[in-house]
């Protein structure tokens, strides 16, 4: 046997195995974002959202995926359908006495005012 034979094996056990893992991540991550966000147990709570202090406090999105689509539902609930009556032109997220913040800048259709909308994301935030 070559000394250099195990080395190989170990190799190739190493190269399958990594593919293994990253078809099963691969795979799970599809099914994440294939499903549509559940909202049925989102509330909105708080202020506005017109300020950081007056914003629109999501809770029980349980993720951030459904989280971020809530802050889109509550959007669309002040200002109609995405895109045929508003549209987003911008997202930023920031953090305020520990808690976590979302901007988010929209642009009406056909009037053309810039919006933007805070969330206090604390309650979702980092939660895959």
């Amino acid at each position: 046997m070559n000394r250099k034979t195990p080395f190989v094996l170990l190799a190739f056990a190493f190269l399958l195995i990594s593919c293994v893992t990253m078809q099963n991540k691969s795979a799970s991550m599809t099914k994440y974002y294939s499903h549509a966000s559940d909202l049925s147990k989102v509330s909105y709570e708080g202020g506005d959202g017109k300020t950081m202090e007056t914003s629109v406090v999501i809770k029980n999105a349980g993720n951030e995926r459904d989280g971020i689509a809530a802050e889109y539902d509550y959007i669309a609930k002040k200002h109609g359908a995405k895109f045929t009556n508003w549209k987003p032109i911008g997202q930023s997220t920031s953090s305020d006495n520990g808690k976590k913040f979302d901007a988010i800048k929209i642009l009406t259709i056909p009037g053309n005012e810039k919006i933007t909308y805070y969330f206090d994301i604390t309650d979702f935030y980092g939660r895959l």
